[in-house]
Formats: structure tokens, sequence, C-alpha cells
């Protein structure tokens, strides 16, 4: 497996665990509930990447694999960190007002800001990686 196949196995991976995420924080606020679909979905792509990651760098191997978390991988993750960190701290006073009206109820909340937090971060990376290497 070269470099190239691997990055891309990595950015496929993440790439549709955090639209999962997007999809369950975005279904949790539209419907009204903390379990817009089976809560364990998320969490089960998470595992998932992390498995199908570390199989994929174990196939491509050592140079391979430090080829593909060049210096480039490093600034694309530290920008999907730091964008990941702001959505989760205004996330907060976004959900004020809807909690203290009541518009949203504090599981629903949970649920959706969390999700919503780590979709920023792995749609960010995925969208850096892929703007990165075009």
């Amino acid at each position: 497996m070269t470099s190239e196949f691997f990055t891309n196995v990595r950015t496929a991976v993440l790439g549709l665990t955090g639209l999962v995420c997007l999809v369950y924080g975005g279904g949790a606020l539209a419907m009204g509930t903390p379990q817009p679909f089976a809560f364990w979905l998320p969490g089960l792509f998470g595992v998932a990447s992390v498995i199908l990651i570390s199989i994929a760098a174990l196939a491509a191997g050592d140079d391979n694999a430090r080829r593909a978390t060049d210096e480039g991988y490093v600034a694309d993750r530290r920008h999907a960190e730091g964008f990941g960190f702001w959505v989760a701290i205004l996330l907060y006073p976004a959900f004020a007002v809807p909690l203290w009206q009541g518009w949203v109820s504090y599981p629903t909340a949970y649920a959706a800001m969390g999700t919503l937090t780590a979709a920023a971060f792995l749609l960010r990376f995925v969208w850096a990686d892929v703007k990165g290497r075009l």
C-alpha cells in the first residue's frame, strides 16, 4: 500500500465518520430528541475508523505511514483541532438561549453539541486534507 492510498483511506474513513456525527447532531436538533437514530452509531463509526486506519497503516508499512503523516498532515490536524475547539466553545453560548427558553432539552443539546463538535473537527480535517492535495 502506498502512502497516497493510505492517506485516501484515512480521509475517506474520517469523512464518513464526520458525516455520521453531523447527521446525528443535526437530526437531534431537527427532531428534538437526543436519539434521532441508534445512539451507538457515531461511536461505532469512530471505533471502526480507528481499526481501519490502524490496519491501513500496518499494511502501508512504517515508511509509507510516516510519509502520510508529514508536516502537511500535522498542519491540517492542528487547524482542524483549533476549529473543533472554537466550535465546541461557541456551541455553549449558541445553546444558552434555546436551553433557557426550553426550546431544546438538555439531553438533546448534550447529544447535538457532542456530535457537532466531533463533526467540526473531522470534517475540517478532511476539507483541509483534500484542499491541500488538489
